[in-house]
């Protein structure tokens, strides 16, 4: 399988994180996996034929366009086919700006109207012709047109790229203080805006971090990890990774059965990416 990684225009570097082409993976039987919780959401153009499913009963072809969920919780799921896609990685507050996403939406309405949109339906023939660099070229257009339609960053936008900053050790209380504002009324606004309460983003954004650390340092100390992110010991880090992973941190490096994987399903296992600090990419490898 080849990958590449592309950043976004400066214009759009407060909302999107980077693009990602994949090509050349053909899944000829069902490999199941278990999804993650995640700190970023995915826009993706698939160019052929994804059967998805949290069992392989349940199979059925997902949408050209699909938006990933926000995974709380651990998922199974199950995924067949030949996978070629155009990956636009976003921060939360960036897919409820542009798209109108929040946490809680039901996934399938908002992917059919993607799918049917015109620029949905552009990109996807471009990807199925490997046209790689006009494909990113006009979905990077459309986001901007949309950025465009947007105003400056409210309060809700701010107070999520701290928590992105923080690793997800600031206190929301704090985070009010700072913006002058009443705790009720940022989260209220920070909802509205970002998609997502900010107590669970915060929760999202530390868990990611550890894993991603663990993941680059296997060797790291849970009493170190500990400190640095915040938990309040080792048994609140250890519960955090089995409510968001279902595994303790020890047994969260990629393995036949549990992976990181909600955000391109089966291609993290195979290649141990991590891309969740906040405004760098972390990979194995790349073309």
């Amino acid at each position: 399988m080849r990958f590449r990684h592309h950043g976004p225009d400066p214009g759009l570097r407060e909302l999107v994180q980077g693009y990602w082409e994949f090509e050349d993976m053909h899944l000829a039987g069902p490999q199941q996996t278990y999804d993650m919780a995640e700190r970023t959401v995915r826009l993706m153009f698939l160019a052929d034929t994804l059967l998805v499913g949290p069992s392989v009963d349940t199979l059925r072809p997902i949408s050209p366009v699909v938006l990933t969920p926000f995974p709380l919780q651990p998922q199974r799921t199950v995924v067949q086919g030949q996978l070629r896609a155009l990956v636009a990685e976003r921060y939360p507050w960036g897919a409820r700006q542009l798209l109108g996403w929040q946490a809680a939406m039901t996934p399938d309405i908002l992917d059919a109207a993607l799918s049917a949109s015109t620029w949905g339906r552009e990109i996807v023939a471009l990807v199925q012709r490997g046209e790689w660099r006009t494909a990113r070229e006009a979905l990077e257009a459309h986001l901007l047109r949309l950025a465009g339609l947007h105003r400056e960053p409210g309060t809700g936008m701010q107070a999520a790229q701290r928590i992105y900053q923080s690793f997800g050790m600031v206190r929301i209380a704090a985070l009010a203080e700072e913006l002058k504002l009443s705790t009720r009324t940022l989260e209220r606004q920070f909802a509205q805006q970002v998609g997502v309460s900010a107590k669970t983003l915060a929760r999202m954004v530390r868990f990611g971090e550890a894993n991603t650390r663990i993941r680059m340092n296997p060797a790291v100390l849970m009493a170190d990890l500990t400190f640095e992110l915040g938990f309040s010991d080792q048994a609140h880090l250890t519960r955090e990774f089995k409510a968001l992973s279902s595994v303790p941190p020890v047994f969260s490096l990629p393995s036949p059965r549990v992976a990181n994987t909600a955000w391109i399903w089966i291609c993290c296992r195979r290649v141990a990416i991590c891309t969740w600090s906040w405004n760098r990419i972390l990979t194995s490898g790349r073309d």
